[in-house]
């Protein structure tokens, strides 16, 4: 988990450095904002990390809307955290979602966790 407000170099840096970090098997997402800009910035990104799997995807829908099939896991206890020095902010807002001043890490979850659930493949079983 990072979290913070950085310039474009610097967010570039640290999304690259967590990229390494996490390896090359691991698919990167990237959330590309509205309009030319957003298209643009998820591109830079996404030329920022030759050699990863990388993909941008432009969400649709309010942020409450789109957190809510994750919410309803988190509610039901089936959620855990790995210890970090991010928990306690990360909780916070969490807590307080959708009213908090901040919405953006329960977002990032949500976008992570409805990429994790995806990926199952449903079966009919007779």
């Amino acid at each position: 988990m990072k979290r913070g407000r950085w310039g474009t170099h610097e967010r570039e840096a640290i999304i690259k450095e967590t990229a390494y970090a996490d390896g090359r098997n691991c698919v990167i997402w990237v959330e590309q904002e509205p309009g030319s800009g957003g298209k643009e910035s998820a591109q830079g990104t996404i030329r920022n990390l030759p050699g990863f799997v990388t993909k941008s995807e432009r969400p649709t829908g309010d942020k409450v809307f789109r957190a809510d099939p994750y919410s309803v896991q988190v509610n039901i206890g089936m959620f855990s955290l790995l210890p970090g020095p991010w928990n306690h902010l990360f909780i916070e807002e969490h807590r307080f979602f959708p009213f908090s001043t901040y919405k953006d890490q329960v977002d990032a979850a949500a976008g992570a966790f409805q990429k994790l659930v995806s990926k199952r493949v449903a079966r009919r079983i007779f």
